[in-house]
């Protein structure tokens, strides 16, 4: 028999990265990306699908139940994600890139338009210097992982209009990724949106209430507010986890009013 190896903090982290930005229905072994992680830990499909679900078991913000069997490392490294979001970034950024430093495109990515938020990397970056050129690299790392782990959350579905077609959606910041450098690959301070609600949304044009119920600002013309007020329904279609934290919400709402 084989001798039962336990896991390191590093390699939960792999594990954790991998489970956030995977659909809960498919962290099975027949999943590609968890055999390709399993591969590069030198462990079984298996062993990898499993320490998937009892990660589940630790995430508050779905319903469904993961396997009991967590560990403290399990625990350690969820607490080290909800301190930090961006110490996850690390290990998503060695599954996620090749040895010449470019994004890989597996499966869950094969339909995803990687430029989408590029528009908010940091106005002083110059791709002519290293140092850049390495920062750069870790945003575009930084973005690729907060735009997956937002279409998984809300099943690739606009959150106002239940538009269903990826090409149009985006993974809006409800605090801009360069307002906040703790929370910017922080999957609940994210809203799946169409390209138009996204524009509007980042342009504080509209904000979400309390009861996460569309808002626009008076200031906007009547023919774009008919256009925004296009939507499924005014309040927004809950994720299957990470719901909007509504101490980002408040943030939002403040400039709205602040600039409305």
């Amino acid at each position: 028999m084989a001798e039962r190896r336990n896991w390191s903090q590093e390699e939960v982290r792999h594990a954790l990265a991998l489970y956030l930005v995977t659909d809960f229905g498919k962290i099975d072994n027949k999943n590609p990306d968890i055999i390709k992680l399993a591969n590069a830990l030198g462990r079984s499909k298996n062993a990898v699908a499993l320490k998937l679900a009892n990660l589940a078991a630790l995430d508050a913000s779905i319903p469904q139940s993961g396997m009991s069997n967590v560990s403290k490392t399990d625990r350690q490294v969820w607490d080290e994600f909800k301190n930090d979001p961006s110490a996850i970034i690390e290990a998503y950024e060695e599954q996620s890139l090749d040895k010449n430093h470019t994004i890989i495109k597996t499966d869950t990515d094969r339909f995803i338009n990687e430029t989408l938020g590029l528009a908010e990397t940091d106005t002083n970056f110059d791709p002519r210097r290293a140092r850049d050129k390495q920062v750069f690299s870790k945003q575009r790392v930084g973005q690729n992982f907060f735009r997956k782990a937002i279409l998984s959350a809300y099943e690739r579905r606009c959150a106002l209009t239940g538009v269903e077609d990826i090409r149009l959606l985006n993974a809006s910041h409800i605090v801009a990724w360069k307002d906040d450098h703790v929370n910017r690959v922080n999957p609940s301070n994210g809203i799946c949106l169409n390209g138009l609600h996204d524009r509007a949304f980042d342009r504080h044009l509209i904000t979400f209430d309390e009861d996460y119920r569309l808002k626009i600002r008076n200031d906007v013309p009547q023919i774009a507010r008919r256009q925004l007020e296009r939507v499924e329904s005014s309040r927004l279609y809950m994720p299957k986890r990470f719901l909007p934290d509504q101490a980002f919400l408040e943030q939002h709402r403040r400039i709205f009013y602040e600039e409305g």
